[in-house]
């Protein structure tokens, strides 16, 4: 089997590592259909008990109210073959009582006996097609019995009968996942988002979303052309991700090949030179890539950093400098100008570009530690606790965070630091 006749394979593996969850199983499906028993509660209409096609509160007798009153307690109880009873002598009372007929889907939902659920709510939305509760757990019912079609539509009402429904949001967009519509899973739930901004179902959801579609997208690029440079680039990110380092090498310098003058590729090639403290290789392609995309500012700094580990300084300030006027709010650029100032005895030029640091990334603990050690130099006993101090307490926070936080994916790649990197750890 030859080169390009494989590539599909390793691709498409790759891409199975970011895919989206599978939804079909009662687990994952437990994350969207979340539902406690407060919620429950909160939807049977206690106050709709007087309601009726007309109106009237004189068309509820005495004994319905008295079998009303027997079912929430029941509920109350957790008596829900006793809730259903009194639901159901009700209903044989009034059959077109709507809304004990929602409520009594709803006792069948808790107890999950969906198909009992989904008749009641369906009996009632004959009655009353404005039913939030029977409009919702319908739904919900639907998703729940993977029945997502289905499901779609009475969410959608729920959502415009209470825009604040967030369970119809995370039900709608599970719906939309699995009937193949990523777009309008995305766009539900980021209006879920507008009303709950700090949701970490929903936000862990669109995230899903997202690597939904892009899983989808990188799937038909390997189907379209299994041996492009693009293929190889993403299958030297995935190995990069990985930490399977010499297979990502390999497919750089593969995808490198295919198409040498495309930008990044030399800059991503390099990087795990980088990282892994091969500094020369790393210095060859950075400027190869500087060569390419002059513009490329991660890459200047990073010759910088180089330059500085090497204790070249003079030669480190020009890249730096540089990498600034490219990108000014470049934190890791202000942090190696700063070193190499201080050791050419600028220790005010230093001082500037660590505040900078300070003000760009305010919860990064090393930058107090460099700062203690300036204020060291400058004679300010004061200052320097007072810095030293702060370097702790950040850094604890930091170690908290990060050990909560360690299997989390990060993609931001001016946070990546060189194994040389005397500053990637102080003890």
């Amino acid at each position: 089997m030859n080169r390009m006749q494989s590539s599909a394979t390793p691709i498409l593996a790759a891409i199975e590592g970011m895919s989206f969850y599978r939804v079909s199983g009662r687990i994952a499906k437990g994350v969207l259909l979340c539902l406690g028993i407060a919620s429950f509660s909160s939807v049977i209409p206690v106050k709709l008990l007087g309601q009726t096609n007309g109106g009237k509160q004189s068309d509820v007798s005495p004994q319905i109210q008295e079998y009303f009153q027997t079912a929430k307690q029941a509920e109350k109880a957790g008596d829900y073959e006793g809730a259903v009873n009194a639901y159901l002598a009700i209903l044989k009372i009034r059959p077109d009582f709507a809304e004990m007929r929602q409520n009594l889907g709803l006792v069948y939902y808790v107890q999950n006996k969906n198909q009992e659920a989904i008749s009641s709510f369906q009996t009632a939305l004959k009655r009353k097609p404005d039913l939030l509760g029977a409009n919702l757990f319908l739904g919900m019912a639907w998703a729940r019995t993977n029945q997502y079609e289905k499901a779609i539509l009475p969410l959608k009402t729920a959502l415009s009968l209470n825009p604040n429904e967030r369970n119809a949001y995370l039900n709608l967009g599970l719906s939309y996942v699995e009937t193949g519509q990523l777009d309008d899973a995305a766009q539900v739930l980021q209006q879920g988002l507008q009303r709950f901004p700090k949701d970490v179902d929903m936000l862990y959801n669109l995230g899903k979303v997202y690597t939904k579609m892009m899983t989808t997208t990188f799937q038909r690029m390997a189907e379209a052309e299994p041996d492009s440079y693009r293929v190889h680039q993403l299958l030297g990110e995935s190995y990069e991700a990985r930490r399977e380092t010499t297979r990502a090498i390999e497919e750089y310098k593969t995808a490198i090949a295919r198409k040498p003058g495309t930008p990044g590729l030399q800059y991503a090639l390099a990087n795990i030179y980088w990282k892994e403290g091969d500094l020369e290789q790393a210095e060859k392609g950075f400027k190869k890539e500087l060569e390419i995309s002059p513009e490329q500012y991660l890459a200047t700094w990073k010759l910088g950093n180089i330059y500085l580990i090497r204790r070249q300084t003079d030669q480190a300030i020009v890249f730096l400098k540089r990498a600034l006027e490219q990108k000014p709010d470049l934190g890791q650029a202000h942090r190696d100008l700063a070193r190499a100032l201080a050791e050419k005895g600028d220790l005010d030029g230093a001082m500037d570009h660590y505040k900078k640091v300070t003000e760009l990334a305010p919860d990064e603990p090393t930058v107090h530690y460099r700062l203690a050690l300036i204020y060291k130099q400058m004679g300010k006993q004061q200052e320097e606790r007072a810095e030293l101090e702060r370097f702790q307490q950040l850094k604890a926070a930091r170690d908290q965070r990060e050990k909560a936080a360690k299997t989390l994916p990060s993609g931001d790649e001016e946070l990546e630091r060189s194994t040389a990197d005397t500053d990637s750890e102080i003890q």
